[in-house]
């Protein structure tokens, strides 16, 4: 069997409810890849020098930024890194996510606003909501992707490795894989103490984000849970917690703990009536109103869900906004 690469935890601040975040010094050979650069603040780019210092390594000395997805948390300080002569490997569409004031930023605004109405949150909330993702868009800077990844190709870099491509949490998402050794660089498809949040995204392709289509991200997370367990992974390094091994049976309780939560939304769908989106959010999480763009897209990808397999059925209705019932009701 091969011999396991050489992984060094990075855990870098985000100012975040999340907390940290994980980046990872990889090397293999005389190669040296870093997973993950952490958000755009000062205090976060000073840490992850200091820590790569410890191991002995300069941002000059690295072969490769590899990007797991395009969140602020793991995308931040990639400039700073690029400034350094490091060059940038990501799935495609993570350039999107790398110009915060560019095009598709805007087209993703434009979806934001749109969903937010129809999914019936009130002018205020959406008020509430665009401040929260303004925060986040000034965690991260003007990037570029250098290297595309594309699914089931070596990963140059690093032997051994190649590239999966693993949307859910985020559409533009890869891992690195050794089917050899096992190891499984994954972001955050699947952490060791939180479910990942599916977050809806607009597909690409409207004449304008306000007329985009969402993604049904739950639906794919799941069909990319499924497909997780079949790989042969021993060890797995999150994006945030610890490193650790057993994950086919963590993901078989993810699944079993989505199926948990879906019949809960739906009976609690059939107390509340025919309600939004936004209104079944607030009472499923009424600790966590203060983010209200992730408990709308959790609610949301398993409405989603549910109305895949007949369980509810929605309707748009003349105030603009969709709502849902349980179906026969």
């Amino acid at each position: 069997m091969q011999k396991k690469t050489e992984v060094h935890k990075l855990e870098l601040p985000t100012r975040l409810p999340i907390g940290t975040v994980n980046a990872y010094l990889v090397r293999a050979g005389s190669a040296q890849v870093l997973v993950d650069s952490g958000i755009h603040t000062a205090e976060c780019r000073d840490l992850l020098a200091d820590q790569l210092t410890r191991l002995g390594v300069h941002p000059n000395d690295l072969d490769a930024l590899v990007l797991t997805h395009g969140h602020v948390d793991h995308t931040g300080s990639t400039q700073w890194l690029r400034d350094h002569g490091v060059k940038v490997y990501a799935h495609p569409g993570v350039a999107n996510w790398l110009d915060p004031d560019g095009e598709w930023a805007r087209y993703r605004e434009a979806f934001d606003k749109q969903f937010f109405r129809l999914m019936g949150m009130s002018g205020e909330d959406i008020l509430y909501a665009e401040r929260m993702l303004n925060f986040l868009a000034q965690l991260t800077d003007r990037s570029v992707v250098d290297v595309p990844l594309l699914p089931g190709e070596a990963f140059a870099p690093l032997p051994g490795f190649s590239v999966l491509y693993v949307p859910g949490h985020a559409q533009a998402a890869v891992a690195l894989w050794n089917e050899q050794t096992g190891e499984f660089i994954g972001g955050d498809q699947v952490l060791p103490r939180i479910s990942s949040n599916a977050v809806i995204e607009p597909q690409a392709g409207a004449k304008d984000g306000s007329q985009a289509v969402r993604t049904r991200s739950l639906i794919q997370y799941r069909e990319n849970l499924q497909f997780l367990q079949s790989l042969s992974i021993d060890t797995v390094y999150p994006g945030h917690g610890d490193p650790f091994q057993g994950v086919h049976s963590l993901i078989a309780s993810r699944l079993t703990e989505q199926e948990r939560r879906r019949d809960e939304l739906r009976e609690l769908l059939g107390q509340l009536g025919k309600s939004s989106a936004y209104a079944l959010a607030v009472a499923y999480f009424p600790e966590r109103t203060d983010q209200a763009p992730l408990i709308l897209s959790e609610v949301v990808g398993y409405l989603d869900w549910m109305e895949s397999i007949g369980v509810v059925v929605s309707q748009l209705e003349g105030d603009g906004v969709l709502r849902w019932q349980v179906a026969g009701e």
